[in-house]
């Protein structure tokens, strides 16, 4: 099966504030089992809202439907969503294989 990545476009309440929130949520949601990675990924531009991208990777499907639930549910990952001003979007993804061969 194919790996799956779950990314989160978000803005957040406080972005200074939330940098040791997020990385004690991050130590606590990628000791679960099942859980590959969490990165996070800012935007640069400021002449715009300070955007951030939430990436957490799990091994297939099925982990990441039996894993991702847990976030809500653990006290340092509330207190991370607890900053969470708007989730732009998130969803599954994986890495898109074309069927066809190509041009020819």
């Amino acid at each position: 099966m194919p790996a799956i990545t779950e990314i989160f476009v978000m803005s957040m309440k406080d972005p200074e504030r939330v940098d040791t929130i997020r990385e004690t949520a991050r130590a606590d949601f990628t000791s679960l089992e099942g859980v590959t990675s969490w990165k996070t990924f800012v935007t640069t531009d400021t002449s715009r809202r300070k955007l951030f991208v939430e990436i957490f990777t799990f091994p297939d499907h099925a982990t990441a439907k039996a894993t991702t639930p847990q976030f809500a549910e653990r006290d340092a990952t509330k207190a991370f969503l607890a900053e969470i001003e708007d989730i732009i979007v998130g969803q599954y993804f994986t890495e898109h294989q074309p069927k066809s061969g190509g041009i020819k």
